[in-house]
C-alpha cells in the first residue's frame, strides 16, 4: 500500500485496541473539511489512555467542537490498559486493518470483516462493542445534523428564484417602453390589430391563424384560446402538420400570426413558400426591425419576384407586419442556460395585448362576450355568484347607452326583408314600396350557371330605376339594381359607428377613385354575426348615424 502514515490515519474509522482481531466498523466517507488529499495523513490529536475508564470511554468533546478531524471513540478495557501490545498514553502503530477500511467502497468486505472480529471477542469483550456500536450511533447522529444549516439552502432557493422573477420583469418593462416610444414598433401593433379586425369584416369572415412550434408553439395555444374567449375568433395550425395537409385549414380571409423569437424557425421558413401571399402576415419575434428577420427577408424577396405558387402573378400582396417582443439579455447569460423563459414571457404578454386591443375594438363590451364564452369555472361561478360586480355594472352602462353605439342598432334586419323570385324590375319595385325598410332580396337562377343566387336590392338603386327598366328582368339591369353578396362590405355585428365608417370609407377610397364617389356611395354595408348576415345598410345611412 506503500509508505505507511507516522500516525493514526484521519477518518471516521474507529479502533478498538488490544486484541489481535479488533472490531473494525465501517468507514465513513471523508470529512467535508478536509480540502486536500495530502490532510488525511495528518496525525489526529494524541489520545491519553489512561483516562478511559475501564469499561467504555466516549470522547464527548468530539461531539460538541467538530474540528476537520473525524469524531473519535476510544473503548479500552483495564486489561488492555496494561497490554504490553497498547503501552499507556502512546498511539499505536497502524494496525493491519482491512483495505476497506481505506476504500469507500466498503458493502462487502468490512461487513465480512465486522463478523469474523465479532466472534472472537470474549463476553467482556462483546458488552464494549455493544457500547462502541451505541457511541458510534451517537456520534453518527450528532455530526449528521450538523453539515449544511438548511436556512442556507432556503437562501440559495430564493435567491435563485428572485433571479429569474427580477429578469422576466425587467424584459417585460423593456417591451412596454419599446411599444411607448418606438414608432416602427407602434405601427407594428396597429398593424396587426387591423390585420385581425379585417378578418371579420369581410364576407365570409376570416379568422387569425397562429403558428408556432416548441416552446413557441405552447404560447400560440394559449393565445388562441384567449383570443377565442374574447369573441375574436382563431385556431392554432403546427407547421409540420400544415406541410402534410392541414394546409386547408387557411381560408381567403384568413390572417396568420408566426411566433418565433429568433425570426427563423426551420419549420416556419419551410411552411412560407406555401402561404398565400395575399394574406396578411404577423411575425411575433424578438427582432425590432424588418431588416433582421429572415422571415420577413425571405417573404419579401418571394413578394418581389411574384413566384409565389398558390397564385398568378400580379396579385395583390397582404402586408408583413413585425410585432417586436425582444428581451434585453439573452438567457444564456442571464440564467446560463439558453431555455425560452423571459423570451416566451414577453411573447406572451404582446400577444395577451394584441387580444385585448383587437377585442375592444370589435366589440363594445369585451366583458360581456367574455362572460359569454365563459359560462364554466371559477370564472364562471362569479359572473353566476355576483350579479352586482363590475361585469354586471359594464353590462347595465351597456344598456343604458345610446341605442346607435353599434352597426348592430342602425342595420336593417335581414330576416325583415322581403323576398322575391326570379322576379322582374317591376316586381321588385312593387315589394320595395310595399316593404317597411324598403330593401328587397331577390333570389334568381345565374343565366351562365344555372345555380341558384342571391342579390340584394337597396332603396336607393330601387329609387333610381328607369321606366324603360320595368319591363328587364333583374339581371339584365344588373348592378344598377342589384348587389352580390360577394360585393357587400362586411362588418363585425358589435363594430362601433365610428370605426364602422372609418373602414368602409378606406374600402371605398379605391371604388370612389375609379368610378367617382356616386358611384361609391351606393356601397352596401353587411352586418355579420358567426358569420351570417343578420342585418344590411346604405353607406349614407351608416354616415347620418355615426353624426347622430
Amino acid at each position: 500500500m506503500g509508505e505507511r502514515c507516522p500516525g493514526p490515519v484521519q477518518t471516521s474509522a474507529v479502533y478498538v485496541l488490544g486484541h489481535t482481531s479488533q472490531f473494525v466498523p465501517p468507514p465513513s466517507p471523508p470529512s467535508p473539511a478536509t480540502g486536500n488529499s495530502r490532510d488525511l495523513c495528518a496525525p489526529i490529536e494524541e489520545l491519553s489512555l489512561d483516562a478511559v475508564d475501564t469499561a467504555t470511554a466516549t470522547s464527548t468533546d468530539a461531539v460538541a467542537t467538530p474540528t476537520a478531524a473525524a469524531a473519535v471513540t476510544a473503548t479500552v478495557t483495564a486489561e488492555d490498559a496494561n497490554s504490553p501490545t497498547s503501552p499507556p498514553g502512546t498511539a499505536p502503530d497502524s494496525p493491519d486493518l482491512s483495505p476497506c477500511v481505506l476504500s469507500p467502497n466498503y458493502s462487502s468486505c468490512s461487513l465480512a470483516s465486522y463478523a469474523s472480529s465479532s466472534a472472537d471477542l470474549s463476553a467482556s469483550d462483546a458488552v464494549g462493542a455493544d457500547s462502541l456500536v451505541s457511541s458510534i450511533a451517537t456520534i453518527s447522529a450528532a455530526t449528521s445534523t450538523s453539515t449544511v444549516p438548511a436556512v442556507d439552502n432556503v437562501s440559495s432557493r430564493l435567491a435563485g428564484a428572485v433571479h429569474v422573477l427580477a429578469t422576466e420583469a425587467t424584459a417585460l418593462q423593456s417591451v412596454a417602453q419599446l411599444y411607448a416610444t418606438s414608432p416602427d414598433a407602434r405601427d407594428g401593433f396597429d398593424q396587426a390589430v387591423e390585420a385581425i379586425v379585417r378578418t371579420q369584416t369581410t364576407y365570409p369572415p376570416g379568422k387569425l391563424i397562429v403558428v408556432g412550434v416548441g416552446k413557441s408553439g405552447h404560447i400560440g395555444r394559449k393565445l388562441v384560446a384567449t383570443f377565442n374567449s374574447l369573441a375574436v375568433p382563431a385556431s392554432f395550425l403546427h407547421p409540420t402538420e400544415a406541410l402534410h395537409g392541414d394546409l386547408g385549414h387557411i381560408r381567403a380571409h384568413d390572417a396568420l400570426l408566426f411566433i418565433t423569437y429568433s425570426g427563423k424557425s426551420q419549420e416556419l421558413v419551410s411552411l412560407l413558400p406555401h402561404v398565400d401571399p395575399a394574406l396578411p402576415l404577423i411575425i411575433l419575434t424578438g427582432h425590432i426591425t424588418h431588416d433582421t428577420c429572415e422571415l420577413v427577408r425571405r417573404r419579401s424577396e418571394a413578394n418581389e419576384a411574384d413566384i409565389h405558387n398558390l397564385t398568378e402573378p400580379g396579385v395583390p400582396h397582404g402586408k408583413t407586419i413585425l410585432l417586436p417582443a425582444p428581451i434585453p439579455v439573452e438567457e444564456k447569460v442571464s440564467f446560463g442556460v439558453a431555455a425560452p423563459t423571459a423570451s416566451t414571457t414577453t411573447a406572451l404578454a404582446v400577444g395577451d395585448a394584441l387580444a385585448i386591443v383587437t377585442s375592444k375594438e370589435l366589440h363594445p363590451s369585451t366583458e360581456s362576450v367574455f362572460r359569454r364564452n365563459h359560462p364554466g369555472g371559477a370564472i364562471g361561478d362569479a359572473f353566476k355568484k355576483q350579479p352586482n360586480s363590475s361585469s354586471s355594472s359594464s353590462l347595465s352602462s351597456l344598456a343604458s347607452s345610446p341605442p346607435t353605439t353599434t352597426v348592430r342598432h342602425v342595420a336593417v334586419p335581414w330576416k325583415e326583408i322581403p323576398v322575391v323570385q326570379g322576379a322582374d324590375c317591376a316586381d321588385v319595385l312593387r315589394a320595395g314600396y310595399s316593404s317597411a325598410n324598403g330593401w328587397v332580396r331577390i333570389l334568381s337562377k345565374d343565366p351562365s350557371t344555372g345555380s341558384d343566387v342571391e342579390f340584394i336590392a337597396p332603396p336607393t338603386r330601387i329609387r333610381s330605376l328607369l321606366s324603360a327598366d320595368l319591363v328587364r328582368p333583374v339581371h339584365e339591369v344588373g348592378s344598377r339594381l342589384v348587389v352580390g353578396r360577394g360585393d357587400l362590405v362586411s362588418i363585425a355585428v358589435d363594430t362601433k359607428l365610428s370605426k364602422a365608417v372609418e373602414w368602409v370609407k378606406t374600402a371605398t377610397a379605391a371604388e370612389a377613385s375609379e368610378a367617382g364617389p356616386e358611384k361609391a356611395g351606393d356601397t352596401v354595408v353587411a352586418v355579420m354575426e358567426y358569420g351570417e348576415i343578420i342585418g344590411v345598410l346604405e353607406l349614407q345611412d351608416l354616415l347620418k348615424a355615426e353624426a347622430l
